[in-house]
């Protein structure tokens, strides 16, 4: 059974991924097909929907000629030693990764609170507390996330995990501002340009990531890792309401419409938020009365 399933997918592979004298012309003849589709307005006709499902398939093909033409690259930028080690040591990378977080963080803060003064915004003022919170608690878990496996106490650990709880509570309050004015004021995010489909990508890039590594770091049974994973999944989902907000912006709709998912959003995300930092507290309140109760 188990060479079965083998075979199957080495064929289905072999149909999904053909190598570049196939994937070349097949993308070069769908692309073709799509231009003239698209110049001679037969968008809803039933070739189009045929050469959609082509052009699908090109781009899986020609996706995967490109991942292999890469390969070499790949292999030359892993071996790298700062690379290397990027990719071995977990504990760099989650440090590596705050301190990116906290410089774009820091920058975005700066240049809200700018924007406030310049222009009196108390928007652009909440928006910059939000961001300096959030850089807040990165700088917290950049010192004190150990350096190698053991170099903190697990009690410690968990004494960290907590103080991010709370700290991401502040977050969330700071958050709830932001997410009134949204829906009073009608505020909100704007993208300018098609730049909205790649924000689009990068958001739901980012929360298939940190739900991800949120279920992958348990494993290091580390609380310092998880609460800088939990810190990425609460920027993630705050993500999401900001994308919101600028889709609607960008593609409109009724009045009410618009406020009812923002509110519904918004309000979602502060409840999510602060379940994370109330779970995050709470979890370590729980073995501490267990164990005062043992004691007893």
């Amino acid at each position: 059974m188990k060479r079965f399933w083998k075979t199957g997918w080495m064929k289905m592979r072999r149909w999904l991924f053909p190598n570049w004298k196939l994937a070349v012309p097949l993308a070069l003849v769908s692309a073709a097909t799509l231009v003239m589709i698209f110049t001679r307005g037969y968008e809803e006709t039933l070739p189009a929907y045929a050469a959609y499902l082509l052009s699908c398939y090109a781009l899986v093909a020609i996706c995967g000629v490109a991942a292999r033409a890469l390969q070499p690259l790949w292999r030359w930028v892993t071996a790298i030693p700062l690379v290397a080690h990027w990719r071995a040591d977990v504990y760099f990378r989650v440090r590596t990764g705050l301190a990116l977080s906290f410089f774009v963080n820091l920058c975005y803060a700066g240049l809200r609170i700018i924007s406030a003064g310049l222009y009196a915004s108390v928007w652009e003022a909440a928006l910059g507390g939000y961001y300096i919170l959030l850089c807040a608690v990165r700088f917290y878990l950049i010192r004190c996330t150990p350096k190698v496996q053991g170099e903190r106490r697990y009690a410690e650990e968990l004494r960290i995990y907590r103080r991010t709880g709370w700290l991401l509570m502040a977050v969330d309050l700071t958050l709830t501002g932001v997410t009134v004015q949204i829906i009073q004021d009608g505020q909100g995010y704007h993208y300018p340009g098609t730049m909205i489909y790649a924000m689009a990508a990068y958001v739901f890039y980012t929360i298939s990531m940190a739900v991800a590594n949120i279920v992958r770091f348990r494993r290091f049974r580390s609380p310092v890792l998880s609460a800088a994973k939990a810190v990425n999944l609460t920027t993630a989902l705050v993500s999401i309401f900001s994308l919101e907000t600028a889709m609607l912006a960008e593609f409109g709709g009724e009045p009410a419409f618009q406020q009812n998912m923002t509110t519904a959003t918004g309000v979602g995300t502060c409840v999510l938020v602060l379940a994370i930092a109330l779970y995050m507290v709470i979890r370590v309140d729980r073995p501490q009365k267990r164990k005062r109760g043992s004691l007893r």
